[in-house]
Protein backbone atom coordinates (compact mmCIF):
# COMPACT_ATOMS: atom_id res chain seq x y z
CA UNK A 1 0.00 0.00 0.00
CA UNK A 2 1.49 3.38 -0.96
CA UNK A 3 2.24 5.70 1.94
CA UNK A 4 -0.09 8.72 2.15
CA UNK A 5 1.33 12.04 1.05
CA UNK A 6 2.38 14.34 3.87
CA UNK A 7 -0.21 16.91 2.79
CA UNK A 8 -3.03 14.45 3.56
CA UNK A 9 -2.22 14.56 7.28
CA UNK A 10 -2.73 17.36 9.76
CA UNK A 11 0.61 19.08 10.53
CA UNK A 12 0.38 18.05 14.19
CA UNK A 13 -0.17 14.41 13.22
CA UNK A 14 2.70 14.50 10.73
CA UNK A 15 5.05 15.89 13.41
CA UNK A 16 3.95 13.18 15.83
CA UNK A 17 4.50 10.41 13.26
CA UNK A 18 7.88 11.85 12.34
CA UNK A 19 8.88 11.66 15.99
CA UNK A 20 7.84 7.99 16.12
CA UNK A 21 9.86 7.26 12.97
CA UNK A 22 12.93 8.82 14.58
CA UNK A 23 12.33 6.79 17.75
CA UNK A 24 12.33 3.62 15.61
CA UNK A 25 15.52 4.77 13.86
CA UNK A 26 17.27 5.31 17.21
CA UNK A 27 16.20 1.79 18.20
CA UNK A 28 18.04 0.40 15.17
CA UNK A 29 15.12 0.36 12.73
CA UNK A 30 13.69 -3.04 13.74
CA UNK A 31 11.26 -4.50 11.22
CA UNK A 32 7.57 -4.11 12.00
CA UNK A 33 7.31 -7.89 12.26
CA UNK A 34 10.03 -7.91 14.94
CA UNK A 35 8.28 -5.07 16.74
CA UNK A 36 4.98 -6.98 16.65
CA UNK A 37 6.69 -10.10 17.98
CA UNK A 38 8.22 -8.08 20.82
CA UNK A 39 4.86 -6.50 21.61
CA UNK A 40 2.71 -9.61 21.37
CA UNK A 41 -0.39 -7.39 21.43
CA UNK A 42 -0.72 -5.87 17.94
CA UNK A 43 0.03 -6.93 14.37
CA UNK A 44 2.89 -5.64 12.25
CA UNK A 45 0.35 -4.06 9.87
CA UNK A 46 -1.20 -2.07 12.72
CA UNK A 47 2.22 -0.87 13.88
CA UNK A 48 3.00 0.18 10.30
CA UNK A 49 -0.17 2.29 10.20
CA UNK A 50 1.00 4.13 13.31
CA UNK A 51 3.59 5.98 11.21
CA UNK A 52 2.03 5.81 7.72
CA UNK A 53 -1.73 6.22 8.15
CA UNK A 54 -3.86 9.34 7.85
CA UNK A 55 -5.38 9.09 11.33
CA UNK A 56 -4.02 9.15 14.86
CA UNK A 57 -3.99 5.58 16.16
CA UNK A 58 -5.42 4.73 19.61
CA UNK A 59 -3.03 5.16 22.52
CA UNK A 60 -2.99 1.38 23.11
CA UNK A 61 -1.49 0.92 19.63
CA UNK A 62 0.98 3.81 19.96
CA UNK A 63 2.03 2.47 23.35
CA UNK A 64 2.98 -0.88 21.83
CA UNK A 65 5.00 0.93 19.14
CA UNK A 66 6.85 2.93 21.82
CA UNK A 67 7.46 -0.17 23.95
CA UNK A 68 8.85 -2.08 20.97
CA UNK A 69 11.35 0.77 20.44
CA UNK A 70 12.20 1.08 24.16
CA UNK A 71 10.75 4.60 24.28
CA UNK A 72 9.51 6.59 27.26
CA UNK A 73 5.80 5.72 27.62
CA UNK A 74 4.99 8.68 29.87
CA UNK A 75 6.57 11.17 27.45
CA UNK A 76 4.85 9.69 24.40
CA UNK A 77 1.48 9.47 26.14
CA UNK A 78 1.71 13.20 26.81
CA UNK A 79 2.59 13.82 23.16
CA UNK A 80 -0.30 11.63 22.00
CA UNK A 81 -2.75 13.48 24.26
CA UNK A 82 -1.56 16.81 22.86
CA UNK A 83 -2.12 15.72 19.26
CA UNK A 84 -5.50 14.20 20.10
CA UNK A 85 -6.56 17.47 21.72
CA UNK A 86 -5.62 19.49 18.65
CA UNK A 87 -7.22 17.07 16.18
CA UNK A 88 -10.41 16.87 18.23
CA UNK A 89 -10.65 20.65 18.36
CA UNK A 90 -10.25 20.84 14.57
CA UNK A 91 -12.72 18.04 13.90
CA UNK A 92 -15.52 18.87 16.33
CA UNK A 93 -15.71 22.61 17.00
CA UNK A 94 -18.33 23.44 19.60
CA UNK A 95 -21.12 25.62 18.17
CA UNK A 96 -21.43 28.98 19.88
CA UNK A 97 -24.69 29.78 21.68
CA UNK A 98 -26.92 32.10 19.65
CA UNK A 99 -27.03 34.76 22.34
CA UNK A 100 -23.29 35.42 22.14
CA UNK A 101 -22.26 38.35 20.03
CA UNK A 102 -19.54 38.21 17.39
CA UNK A 103 -17.49 40.72 19.35
CA UNK A 104 -17.33 38.19 22.19
CA UNK A 105 -16.66 35.11 20.04
CA UNK A 106 -13.67 36.52 18.15
CA UNK A 107 -11.43 37.10 21.20
CA UNK A 108 -12.61 33.79 22.69
CA UNK A 109 -11.55 31.96 19.51
CA UNK A 110 -8.15 33.67 19.62
CA UNK A 111 -7.67 32.56 23.23
CA UNK A 112 -8.54 28.95 22.34
CA UNK A 113 -6.15 28.92 19.37
CA UNK A 114 -3.33 30.31 21.53
CA UNK A 115 -3.99 27.71 24.23
CA UNK A 116 -3.95 24.83 21.73
CA UNK A 117 -0.75 26.13 20.15
CA UNK A 118 0.87 26.29 23.59
CA UNK A 119 -0.08 22.66 24.25
CA UNK A 120 1.47 21.57 20.95
CA UNK A 121 4.71 23.45 21.67
CA UNK A 122 4.97 21.94 25.16
CA UNK A 123 3.96 18.38 24.30
CA UNK A 124 5.60 18.05 20.91
CA UNK A 125 9.19 19.25 21.41
CA UNK A 126 11.37 18.45 18.44
CA UNK A 127 14.55 20.47 18.73
CA UNK A 128 16.63 17.53 19.94
CA UNK A 129 15.38 15.36 17.06
CA UNK A 130 15.71 17.93 14.29
CA UNK A 131 17.97 16.62 11.52
CA UNK A 132 20.76 18.80 10.23
CA UNK A 133 20.05 20.80 7.08
CA UNK A 134 20.70 18.42 4.17
CA UNK A 135 23.81 18.96 2.10
CA UNK A 136 23.23 18.24 -1.57
CA UNK A 137 25.43 15.33 -2.58
CA UNK A 138 26.19 14.17 0.99
CA UNK A 139 26.19 10.38 1.38
CA UNK A 140 28.04 7.58 3.13
CA UNK A 141 28.68 3.84 2.89
CA UNK A 142 29.64 1.24 5.47
CA UNK A 143 32.77 -0.57 4.28
CA UNK A 144 33.79 -3.11 6.90
CA UNK A 145 34.19 -4.18 10.52
CA UNK A 146 37.94 -3.75 10.91
CA UNK A 147 38.00 -5.35 14.37
CA UNK A 148 35.62 -7.44 16.51
CA UNK A 149 33.29 -9.16 14.02
CA UNK A 150 29.64 -9.51 14.99
CA UNK A 151 28.87 -12.11 17.68
CA UNK A 152 32.47 -12.13 18.96
CA UNK A 153 32.64 -13.64 22.47
CA UNK A 154 34.27 -11.33 25.03
CA UNK A 155 34.91 -11.60 28.77
CA UNK A 156 32.90 -9.66 31.39
CA UNK A 157 34.60 -6.71 33.06
CA UNK A 158 37.07 -6.15 30.21
CA UNK A 159 37.66 -3.65 27.43
CA UNK A 160 38.02 -4.00 23.68
CA UNK A 161 38.48 -1.59 20.79
CA UNK A 162 35.94 -1.64 17.98
CA UNK A 163 36.90 -0.16 14.60
CA UNK A 164 34.64 0.43 11.59
CA UNK A 165 35.62 1.69 8.15
CA UNK A 166 33.29 4.14 6.39
CA UNK A 167 33.44 5.75 2.97
CA UNK A 168 32.39 9.27 2.02
CA UNK A 169 30.56 8.41 -1.20
CA UNK A 170 29.23 11.93 -1.79
CA UNK A 171 30.62 15.25 -2.95
CA UNK A 172 30.59 17.00 0.46
CA UNK A 173 33.65 17.00 2.72
CA UNK A 174 32.98 15.59 6.19
CA UNK A 175 34.10 18.07 8.84
CA UNK A 176 33.50 18.02 12.61
CA UNK A 177 31.33 14.92 12.52
CA UNK A 178 30.67 12.24 15.11
CA UNK A 179 28.99 8.90 15.63
CA UNK A 180 26.40 9.14 18.42
CA UNK A 181 25.11 6.17 20.36
CA UNK A 182 21.34 5.80 19.80
CA UNK A 183 20.26 4.09 23.03
CA UNK A 184 21.00 6.94 25.44
CA UNK A 185 20.72 6.91 28.39
CA UNK A 186 22.50 3.57 28.58
CA UNK A 187 20.63 0.90 30.51
CA UNK A 188 22.26 -0.73 33.57
CA UNK A 189 24.14 -3.89 32.68
CA UNK A 190 24.84 -2.81 29.10
CA UNK A 191 28.21 -2.33 27.45
CA UNK A 192 29.61 1.13 28.25
CA UNK A 193 31.05 3.54 25.68
CA UNK A 194 31.36 7.30 25.19
CA UNK A 195 28.05 8.88 24.14
CA UNK A 196 29.62 9.94 20.86
CA UNK A 197 32.94 9.44 19.10
CA UNK A 198 34.71 11.68 16.57
CA UNK A 199 34.90 10.97 12.85
CA UNK A 200 38.08 12.36 11.32
CA UNK A 201 37.60 14.91 8.53
CA UNK A 202 37.15 12.97 5.30
CA UNK A 203 37.18 14.25 1.69
CA UNK A 204 34.73 13.03 -0.95
CA UNK A 205 35.53 9.45 -2.05
CA UNK A 206 37.80 9.12 0.97
CA UNK A 207 37.64 6.41 3.61
CA UNK A 208 37.92 6.80 7.37
CA UNK A 209 38.30 4.41 10.29
CA UNK A 210 36.25 5.20 13.39
CA UNK A 211 37.30 3.78 16.75
CA UNK A 212 35.45 3.30 20.04
CA UNK A 213 36.63 1.74 23.31
CA UNK A 214 33.99 -0.54 24.83
CA UNK A 215 33.79 -1.68 28.47
CA UNK A 216 31.85 -4.88 29.02
CA UNK A 217 29.54 -5.29 32.05
CA UNK A 218 30.86 -7.22 35.06
CA UNK A 219 28.15 -9.86 34.89
CA UNK A 220 27.48 -12.50 32.24
CA UNK A 221 25.83 -13.68 30.10
CA UNK A 222 24.90 -10.45 28.30
CA UNK A 223 24.37 -9.78 24.59
CA UNK A 224 25.56 -6.28 23.69
CA UNK A 225 24.32 -4.71 20.45
CA UNK A 226 24.89 -0.95 20.25
CA UNK A 227 23.75 1.24 17.34
CA UNK A 228 25.33 4.51 16.15
CA UNK A 229 24.25 7.37 13.84
CA UNK A 230 26.36 10.15 12.30
CA UNK A 231 25.73 13.66 13.71
CA UNK A 232 27.23 17.13 13.34
CA UNK A 233 28.81 19.18 16.13
CA UNK A 234 25.32 20.40 17.16
CA UNK A 235 24.37 16.72 17.64
CA UNK A 236 21.90 16.75 14.72
CA UNK A 237 21.51 13.60 12.63
CA UNK A 238 23.05 13.88 9.18
CA UNK A 239 21.51 10.79 7.56
CA UNK A 240 18.19 10.30 9.42
CA UNK A 241 16.80 7.85 6.86
CA UNK A 242 19.89 5.63 6.67
CA UNK A 243 20.45 2.51 8.73
CA UNK A 244 22.72 2.84 11.78
CA UNK A 245 26.02 1.03 12.13
CA UNK A 246 26.54 -1.15 15.18
CA UNK A 247 28.69 -3.63 17.04
CA UNK A 248 27.37 -6.87 18.49
CA UNK A 249 29.25 -8.97 21.04
CA UNK A 250 28.41 -11.84 23.39
CA UNK A 251 29.65 -11.30 26.95
CA UNK A 252 30.40 -14.71 28.42
CA UNK A 253 32.35 -15.79 31.49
Amino acid sequence: MPEPRTGERAPELEAFMDGLRKLRTRAGEPSFRKMAAKSGAVSHATLHLTVTGTRLQPWETVREFVRACDGDEEEWHARWQGVQLVLSADREPEPAPRWRSKSFLVPLALVLVAAIAAVVVILLPGEQDTPAPPHHGDSSRFVADVTIPDETVVKPGTQFVKVWELENTGTVEWRKRYLRRTDLPVAPGACRTPDRIPVNDTPPRGRVQVTVTVSTPPNAPVDCKVFWKMVDEQDRELFPSSRPIYFSVLVRA
